[in-house]
């Protein structure tokens, strides 16, 4: 019996697929947008464990590191060390910014080389009495002289002995009629440390806040005007420590025996607010307040920062003679006399041998062009002051964008984007130091500069970033 038949199957070769391509329909292609949906749910598949799920997941905590960093940058900024880079960078802003500054109603009326050709050094008091008289002719708010009134008769030529006790009343004649005028002093150390002289009497500041071991102290006063000068008129300390390189600082305050003195400048800067010392207020490291006239910005040693850009009037002290001459006969005077009147005027030396400091501007200056700048940077109230609440805002909001951008960019563009970064916060701080005179900071912004490019190059991101 033949069993029941088996189904025939069609022999179909190997190659037949191949024939009938040409005949079917085009090959289905799966759509770019599938595919990479379709790995991103494998990712997902696989877990959580996605370098790219990762680097977003980061951000937040990058944020909080970013704020928490610069807060702790922006504390230690105000302390030494950093504290002296941002006083460097306060100063290259006032040497770089190109804003306009008001001309400070100073007039410095200099003891230059060609003056001492005609009056030479040491002066008797007929010098001086000179001055005064042209501060009175002219009208001057306050007078200054930086030079200390002290003769000594040994020096004097005999014409000299005996001319002087008329220059000394003519002198004495003339401080009294000055309203407001200030003489020079020089405070030092004794010969022998172990004895001191007694104690002098000096108008202190009571209102001091902060520590004073930056202060710059001294135990003697070294040259002063006679007694009988010196109770007609205030006294100031034209001393300038010798720390700095390059004058960037004048002294506004020192210790006499532990007591606060005003400086030169500052004493000054008193007459022509009209402030008394029991007025002042003394913030070491912060600030110094005459009542509410002006707040001057110091470091902890009681300096303020100059700025040397600031214009003011200079004329020769035989120029001014010359005026008073004129002035007297009727005749144009040779100095405006607008240059002098309500003004404050300092009589200071700045010839070559009393040029001792090197100054911003390259070349060597005296103590007297020193002061000079200093009370034109306050009489126009040109300080550089610290950006405070507004510039940690600034800090911590361009950190935390810095952050944002280096996060969403490839590890080739991280150097670009922190060099450009860089550069444009520099003209940022140039631009708003031109317009009002507030500096950024700049250790913290680095910090955060520097911390965000190393964490975008070491910390762990997706295979296409």
């Amino acid at each position: 019996m033949k069993g029941p038949a088996r189904p025939v199957l069609p022999i179909i070769p190997h190659h037949f697929p191949r024939r009938i391509t040409s005949l079917s329909a085009p090959p289905f292609r799966i759509p770019k947008s599938a595919i990479r949906n379709s790995r991103t749910c494998i990712g997902k598949v696989r877990g959580l464990n996605s370098p790219l799920l990762s680097m977003r997941r980061s951000i937040p905590q990058l944020m909080f590191t970013i704020l928490v960093l610069g807060l702790l940058l922006l504390r230690e900024a105000q302390a030494p060390p950093l504290a002296g880079i941002e006083e460097t960078f306060i100063n290259w802003l006032a040497a770089n910014s190109n804003g306009e500054r008001q001309r400070a109603p100073l007039m410095l009326v200099e003891i230059n080389d060609n003056c001492l050709m005609e009056y030479p050094w040491p002066w008797t008091p007929l010098n001086y009495a000179a001055f005064l008289d042209g501060s009175l002719q002219f009208h001057a708010r306050v007078a200054a002289i930086e030079p200390v009134l002290a003769w000594e008769k040994r020096n004097l030529t005999p014409d000299q002995s005996l001319q002087q006790p008329q220059y000394a009343k003519l002198l004495h004649y003339r401080i009294l009629q000055t309203p407001k005028l200030e003489l020079g002093a020089e405070l030092g150390f004794p010969e022998d440390p172990d004895v001191l002289p007694p104690m002098q009497p000096l108008p202190v500041f009571r209102n001091v806040k902060g520590a004073t071991d930056a202060v710059p102290e001294y135990t003697v006063i070294e040259a002063e005007p006679g007694e009988d000068i010196r109770l007609t008129a205030a006294l100031g300390f034209a001393n300038v420590p010798t720390t700095e390189p390059v004058a960037q600082h004048a002294p506004l305050v020192f210790r006499y025996r532990g007591q606060v003195v005003p400086s030169f400048a500052l004493e000054a800067m008193m007459l022509w607010y009209g402030v008394l010392p029991e007025d002042v207020e003394v913030h070491l490291g912060s600030d110094i307040r005459l009542g509410s006239k002006l707040t001057i910005p110091i470091n902890q040693a009681g300096a303020m920062l100059v700025d040397w850009k600031v214009p003011y009037d200079r004329a020769g002290f035989d120029d001014l003679e010359l005026a008073v001459d004129q002035l007297e006969h009727n005749h144009p005077p040779v100095i405006d006399p607008y240059q002098l009147k309500d003004r404050l005027l300092v009589l200071a030396r700045t010839d070559v041998q009393a040029q001792t400091m090197l100054l911003p501007s390259g070349r060597m200056g005296s103590t007297g062009e020193l002061l000079g700048a200093a009370l034109a940077t306050a009489e126009t109230n040109a300080f550089a002051r610290p950006a405070g609440l507004a510039g940690i805002a600034v800090v911590l909001l361009l950190g935390m964008i810095l952050g944002w951008v280096a996060t969403e960019r490839r590890k080739l563009w991280v150097a670009p984007v922190a060099l450009g970064f860089g550069a444009a916060y520099l003209l940022l701080c140039l631009a708003v130091f031109e317009a009002i005179r507030v500096a950024l900071p700049l250790t913290p912004m680095l910090g955060l500069t520097v911390f965000v490019a190393l964490f975008r190059l070491l910390a762990p991101i997706a295979p296409d970033r």
